[in-house]
Order: C-alpha cells, then sequence, then structure tokens
C-alpha cells in the first residue's frame, strides 16, 4: 500500500531539491532562507506564510472536484462566535462607510432552495480591520451569522469594504518586498455556508473594477464567478450572490 504521507512529503523536498539545484544555490543563500524560516517561527507568521503561497492551491485542487459554487480563501479572521443577525450587522458609525447589501439565494445542485443554511459573512471596516483580531473592535461588529429564508433567500446590511495590506512589517511582508511585490488585498466580502447535510461552502466575493482585483498579493479571486458589477439601490451598493452548495458524500 502507498504511503501518502511520504509520497507527498517526497514530493515536496524534491521539488525544493530541484529549484535549489536550478538556481545553484550557494551555501550562504541556504543558510540566509535557513534564518528566514526561523525568524517566521519567532514572528509567529508561519500561518500568514503558509497561506500566502499556498492556500491558493489547496483550493483549485478542491475547485476541481466541486460541483457547487466555487471555493476561495478563508483567510485568518474567521470567526464562529458571532451574532445571529436578521437585518443588518453592526458597524461603527464613527468609522464612516458606504452602505452595502447582501442578498441573493442558497440553493443545492439540482437548483432547488435550500432553507436554513447558516451563512457566516465577515468583511473589513472602512479603514481595513477586522473586528476580534484589530484594535479591540469588538467581535459582534462587521461580520454575523445569518439563515437563508424562504425560497433560499438571504439579504442583510453591512458597509464596503476596503483594499487592504496583510501584515507587512515582518519577515513575510521583507520577503515579498524583496521580491518585488506588493502586499495588497483587493477589497471582498467572506461567506461561509454551512447546512446539515451538505457540504461547507467557503468563499469571497469582489467588486468589478475595485484595486488590486486581479492583482491579490494571496492570489484569490480563482475564478470570476465572484466578482462583482457595482450595483447602486437607494444610496445603497449591492452584492448579488446565488451560492450553490453540494451534498456531503
Amino acid at each position: 500500500m502507498t504511503n501518502r504521507l511520504d509520497a507527498v512529503v517526497s514530493s515536496i523536498v524534491e521539488g525544493v531539491r530541484n529549484a535549489l539545484r536550478e538556481h545553484d544555490v550557494t551555501f550562504e543563500e541556504y543558510r540566509k532562507g535557513f534564518k528566514f524560516m526561523m525568524d517566521v517561527a519567532e514572528a509567529k507568521e508561519l500561518p500568514l506564510l503558509m497561506d500566502l503561497f499556498l492556500n491558493t492551491t489547496i483550493v483549485e485542487i478542491q475547485n476541481r472536484q466541486a460541483q457547487g459554487s466555487p471555493s476561495d480563501l478563508e483567510g485568518p479572521y474567521f470567526r464562529s462566535d458571532v451574532p445571529l443577525v436578521t437585518d443588518k450587522i453592526k458597524t461603527m458609525p464613527e468609522f464612516g462607510g458606504t452602505p452595502l447589501v447582501l442578498r441573493g439565494h442558497v440553493k443545492d445542485t439540482d437548483g432547488n432552495p435550500v432553507e436554513g443554511a447558516t451563512i457566516f459573512v465577515w468583511s473589513s471596516t472602512p479603514d481595513g480591520k477586522y473586528s476580534g483580531f484589530h484594535d479591540n473592535i469588538p467581535v459582534d461588529y462587521y461580520r454575523g451569522k445569518l439563515l437563508s429564508g424562504a425560497g433560499g433567500a438571504y439579504s442583510v446590511e453591512s458597509t464596503v469594504p476596503v483594499p487592504y495590506q496583510i501584515k507587512n512589517n515582518g519577515p513575510t511582508g521583507a520577503l515579498l518586498e524583496a521580491m518585488g511585490r506588493h502586499s495588497w488585498r483587493p477589497a471582498h466580502v467572506h461567506y461561509k455556508i454551512r447546512k446539515d447535510g451538505y457540504k461547507d461552502l467557503t468563499t469571497q466575493a469582489y467588486f468589478e473594477g475595485g484595486e488590486w482585483v486581479g492583482d491579490d498579493c494571496c492570489e484569490g479571486k480563482l475564478t470570476d464567478d465572484f466578482v462583482i458589477a457595482e450595483t447602486v439601490e437607494d444610496g445603497k451598493h449591492v452584492m448579488d450572490i446565488d451560492f450553490v452548495i453540494e451534498r456531503a458524500a
């Protein structure tokens, strides 16, 4: 029987070895890389580094086998301990922000509405922070969970998020700079949809024409399915998305 762990690890190691051979990496460069990994561990940035370079690859593999809506990055800021909301997610007036309506339907792969699905929604503040992680912003702001209702419909109001930089003052940011890359993510809204008997769907939605869309430092936006054209109704921006979830095996 094939040892899957040995097969995967051996392939990863051989891939790294081939890169070292291809570029004639010197011992001094190797030691600098070794020290960099120690710095990443000391700065507690290993999850950031892994997500930055590898998360989208796992999502691509998952999407190849998916029958429902495409997945996207979850990112490091998901929280399950969020309030149940109905019509509006709590925001902070002092932060300002443009009202944003998130609405649509949840369906199964046969096109049938799925009622009672839990939809987790979270996004940045109007200045690019995340509640429950940054500046002591309480976890019940700029995030929540709602239930799909009759016909699988959902609707909730929040504010328009903004592009922001991932942590760039540590070794990961220094690596990006040395590589000649930037550390910006486009404005986006996160979704995670759960329903008993169905596979979880974790994805993101983006704003058509938004800065850094198509040039995400984390290589998000794997498809254009959830790049949404700007629509404004009664002074509120609208992100209208239907999600398709598939039954668990």
